[in-house]
């Protein structure tokens, strides 16, 4: 009992924590504004596809993800993490790349709500930065009933070259500039 309790404080206490830092970084400071520069238009991120074909051949994982224990599901440069308690139940996961030369994922199953938030790290070591401003670098959702990207709160470590963030629900998420 001790143990589930202090997993669920630690997961508790990352969110909070993540939150805290969202403040001080480049992402947005509200947690879903629309992604609107003057042209009316961002830019996914570009992958450099050479090193992604380097590290795996695959674009797509699932796996399951215990209720109780939570987990992480990781494929080339996306990791999802779990804290106990996020899921209702045992539930299966999945990270799709459907265009390896962009960071535009889509995280299933979609629609998917938590109860306790769950971080997404997404690194750009091999993007394609030829005339981006690293620190201009966030995160953004697509709203289907919009058909935008809107950018939510999020952490982008410049250092190591990854963006995180804490989200209530799954659809397609991407790392975008609008330089």
């Amino acid at each position: 009992m001790r143990r589930k309790y202090s997993a669920m404080l630690t997961a508790a206490l990352m969110v909070v924590l993540s939150l805290a830092l969202a403040g001080f970084s480049g992402c947005s400071k509200s947690p879903t504004a629309v992604v609107d520069d003057q042209s009316g238009s961002v830019t996914l991120l570009k992958r450099n596809v050479a090193a992604a074909k380097l590290l795996d051949d695959s674009y797509y994982v699932d796996q399951v993800v215990s209720a109780a224990e939570g987990g992480t599901v990781s494929l080339l440069d996306v990791q999802l993490f779990f804290p106990p308690g996020a899921l209702k139940s045992d539930t299966l996961i999945s990270i799709e790349i459907p265009d390896p030369t962009t960071y535009a994922d889509h995280f299933g199953t979609d629609g998917l709500v938590f109860n306790i938030p769950v971080q997404i790290t997404m690194s750009y070591r091999d993007a394609i930065l030829d005339n981006v401003n690293n620190l201009s670098i966030k995160m953004a959702w697509f709203n289907t009933v919009t058909g935008e990207w809107e950018i939510i709160r999020c952490v982008n470590n410049v250092e190591s070259k990854t963006v995180t963030a804490v989200v209530s629900h799954f659809s397609a998420y991407a790392l975008i500039t609008d330089e």
